[in-house]
């Protein structure tokens, strides 16, 4: 009988079966279960495959929330649009400030009006002249409560958010990265050889 080689695994002169890939040698029962084992392995690389097609397929979705660049850009819009926010609330705030302001002047103004009006009337102490300069009073006291409430006395002014860029106030761009490629291990597939050198002989 012709001398066996040690199997790899249990150690016994019994390695009748050679693998080319790790160039070992197996007795009938440990070169299954090394194939068992290659085929575990490969198993685990194809679902650590799918796990990369899965990632790949995540991140090419647009405005996929798994991006962190993404994430960036809808953080900065939130940033943003509660700036606009406040930005706005501060305006309506002055602008009522201002109409407010207006307002009570026009008050006090007719408080003087009607004082004059109850006056003159409580005395009959007026002419022609008086009637219509009172006339002209009240007319323009129309002219100013109509410029308040239609605001025509007051203008926004948005001059300078108009010149905002918004293409350019904020971008993407690639930045140079360096890489370190790692060397992937190359599995050879294993095939099934027995020689006939390590067969027994009768």
């Amino acid at each position: 009988m012709a001398k066996s080689n040690q199997c790899s695994t249990c150690q016994k002169p019994a390695g009748v079966m050679h693998c080319t890939g790790c160039d070992g040698y197996f007795c009938t029962k440990d070169f299954k279960g090394h194939r068992e084992t290659l085929f575990t392995e490969m198993e685990q690389l194809v679902e650590e495959r799918n796990k990369l097609q899965e990632k790949i397929n995540g991140a090419s979705k647009p405005n996929s929330s798994c991006n962190p660049l993404i994430e960036e850009v809808n953080e900065w819009e939130k940033m943003t649009i509660e700036k606009v926010r406040q930005t706005a609330e501060h305006v309506r705030q002055q602008a009522n400030e201002l109409m407010n302001s207006k307002s009570m002047k026009i008050t006090n103004k007719l408080k003087g009006l009607s004082d004059e009006l109850a006056d003159l009337k409580e005395t009959e102490n007026y002419v022609e002249h008086d009637l219509t300069k009172l006339r002209q009073k009240i007319d323009q006291f129309n002219v100013d409560l109509t410029q308040l409430f239609q605001a025509t006395s007051i203008e926004l002014n948005k001059e300078e958010s108009e010149k905002i860029k918004w293409n350019s106030i904020i971008y993407v761009q690639e930045k140079p990265v360096e890489v370190e490629r790692q060397q992937a291990s190359t599995i050879m597939t294993g095939m099934f050889r027995t020689s006939n050198l390590n067969k027994f002989s009768v």
